[in-house]
């Protein structure tokens, strides 16, 4: 996927949420096939595709850095996306690097319970240790460029 360039920032797709992203886009254009507009416009799939798309073309940009999308210790070098029109269940994990005006869409995670195994948090924690997401930025950029 390529990259895309939001008020001032490069915004690049990481191959996990790249991938879920395309899914979720071919669900929702055979939704718009089969639906009628006002089924469409209020099926969750469609609310979520158009919440993803404003959250990274639109909320994020606007601030990056902002405290309300930082994570506490140990995944403070990473930011989430939650609530600002994402459904109150999903939470959208990036990565800011500042001197390069670029921003890195790493993973979507639906939250179960909290301290649970598949709570997205926890699954985030273990996708960071396992180095899924490299720290070199010019490694995970070219990782987003396959």
């Amino acid at each position: 996927m390529s990259p895309i360039v939001r008020k001032g920032w490069t915004i690049y797709y990481h191959p996990l949420f790249a991938e879920d992203l395309n899914d979720l886009f071919n669900k929702v254009s055979r939704l718009k096939d089969k639906l009628s507009e006002p089924a469409f416009n209020c099926h969750a799939d469609t609310k979520l595709f158009k919440a993803l798309l404003l959250g990274i073309e639109e909320k994020i940009p606007d601030n990056p850095l902002a405290y309300y999308f930082a994570l506490q210790a140990p995944l403070n070098r990473y930011c989430r996306l939650k609530k600002m029109g994402l459904p109150e269940r999903y939470r959208l994990f990036f990565k800011v690097y500042k001197d390069r005006n670029t921003i890195v869409i790493l993973w979507l995670g639906f939250p179960r319970r909290e301290g649970d195994k598949k709570d997205c948090y926890e699954v985030f924690k273990r996708k960071v240790a396992k180095n899924e997401f490299p720290e070199d930025v010019g490694t995970l950029i070219a990782e987003c460029e396959q």
